[in-house]
C-alpha cells in the first residue's frame, strides 16, 4: 500500500463499532462537567492565577463538550441512543449551541457522511454580499481581525429563526425558556464579577477559534443547497476530499488535547468508532505518511493568510491524484459546523 492508497474494506470493524469502554468514556464525560464548573468559578475568583486556570478549564471542556455532542450523534459512547441523545442534548447547552434541536443536527450531520457532501441553505459569499456595503465591510474587519463573527452570526440566526420564520415556530417556547436560563445564569455571573464574564467571553472566542480551526481544513468537500440533486460520491472520492488534521503523530497521546478529533479519516471509515480507539483505527488502516494527513502547525499559516479569502471563495485546490499534497491553494472552509444548522433565512430581506 503507498501512501496514496487505502484499504477498501476494514477488516475488524465490528471490533470498533461494538466495543465501548464505558469508565474511560464516563471519567471523560465527569471531566467536562465537573471540570466546566470548577472553570467558572474559578474565573470569579479574585486570584489572577485562579482565574487563568479556570480560563484554560472552560476552554478545553468546552471543546470537549463540543466533540462528545459530534460522537453522541453517532452513537459512538454509548450502545444506547436514548442515552447518547440525552447526553448530546446537555452538551450541546453546555457549548451555548442547544437553539437548534439536537435530532436537527444528528440528521445534518449524518447527511454529511452519507452523501459525502456538505450541505448549506446558503452560501457564506452570497450572504455577505447581500448585505448592506458598511456592515459586509463591518465583518470583513472583525474577521481580518480574526474575530469570528461567522460564526457568531450563524449560532444568532440559530437562535432567531424560530421568532421569525414559520418552519421552526414550535420552537419558540424551547428557545424562550433557553434564553431566560442562560441569560439568568449569566446575569447572576455578571452581577458577583463582571470580570468573570469577561473572561468566559474571551474563553469562548477562543472555544470557537479551535473549532472553527480543527473544522477549516478537514474536507474539501462540494457544499450543496438544500434542496439540490447530488451526485453519487464513491470511497475514493470521500478519501480524497477528506484529512487528518492531528496534532502530531510523533507523540499520539498529544491528540487527546482535542478528543482525537483530528483523526478523520479513521473516523469517516467508521463513524461509530469510540474517541479512545480512533488512534488504532488510524494505524490499521493507514501508513504515517499517507497523504491524507496534515499536522497542526502545517495549517497556522493557511488559517491566517485566508482569513478573509475564505469568507468568499472556495476551499480551494489540496490534491492532485498523480502529484500528491499541496498546502499552498488549501483555503479551508468557514462556518461548516456539526454544532449549527445553515436553515433558510427567508425571514431576513435578502436576495439569496
Amino acid at each position: 500500500m503507498t501512501s496514496a492508497t487505502f484499504p477498501e474494506k476494514v477488516s475488524n470493524a465490528s471490533f470498533y463499532i461494538n466495543h465501548r469502554n464505558h469508565w474511560i468514556s464516563a471519567a471523560a464525560i465527569a471531566y467536562v462537567f465537573i471540570g466546566y464548573g470548577v472553570g467558572v468559578a474559578a474565573l470569579m475568583a479574585a486570584s489572577g492565577w485562579l482565574n487563568l486556570v479556570g480560563l484554560l478549564l472552560v476552554i478545553h471542556t468546552l471543546m470537549w463538550a463540543a466533540y462528545f455532542v459530534h460522537d453522541f450523534m453517532h452513537n459512538a459512547i454509548f450502545q444506547r441512543a436514548g442515552l447518547n441523545r440525552a447526553f448530546g442534548q446537555a452538551m450541546l447547552f453546555l457549548t451555548g449551541s442547544s437553539y437548534c434541536r439536537y435530532r436537527d443536527l444528528a440528521h445534518h450531520h449524518l447527511a454529511h457522511h452519507k452523501d459525502r457532501a456538505d450541505f448549506s441553505a446558503f452560501a457564506i459569499a452570497d450572504f455577505l454580499q447581500a448585505l448592506p456595503r458598511p456592515l459586509r465591510q463591518l465583518i470583513i474587519g472583525l474577521e481580518w481581525l480574526y474575530f469570528p463573527v461567522i460564526n457568531f452570526i450563524l449560532r444568532w440566526l440559530c437562535l432567531l429563526t424560530p421568532f421569525f420564520s414559520q418552519r421552526r415556530r414550535d420552537e419558540r417556547w424551547r428557545n424562550g425558556l433557553q434564553l431566560l436560563v442562560r441569560g439568568s445564569l449569566f446575569s447572576a455571573i455578571a452581577i458577583y464579577s463582571p470580570r468573570a464574564v469577561l473572561l468566559y467571553f474571551l474563553a469562548y472566542l477562543a472555544f470557537i477559534h479551535i473549532l472553527r480551526f480543527m473544522d477549516c481544513f478537514q474536507h474539501t468537500y462540494t457544499v450543496f443547497r438544500l434542496d439540490q440533486p447530488l451526485p453519487r460520491y464513491d470511497l475514493a472520492h470521500e478519501e480524497l476530499n477528506t484529512f487528518s488534521n492531528v496534532l502530531t503523530q510523533r507523540w499520539p497521546w498529544l491528540n487527546l488535547i482535542f478528543l482525537n478529533f483530528g483523526y478523520h479519516n479513521a473516523h469517516h471509515r467508521v463513524v461509530r468508532c469510540p474517541w479512545y480507539l480512533l488512534p488504532a483505527l488510524d494505524r490499521e488502516l493507514y501508513r504515517p505518511d499517507y497523504r491524507q494527513v496534515v499536522t497542526l502547525p502545517r495549517l497556522i499559516a493557511n488559517y491566517h493568510r485566508f482569513r478573509v479569502h475564505r469568507l468568499f471563495h472556495g476551499q480551494g485546490e489540496v490534491v492532485d491524484e498523480a502529484s500528491g499534497v499541496s498546502l499552498h491553494n488549501f483555503v479551508g472552509a468557514i462556518g461548516v459546523s456539526f454544532l449549527v444548522l445553515r436553515d433558510p433565512i427567508d425571514w431576513l430581506p435578502l436576495n439569496l
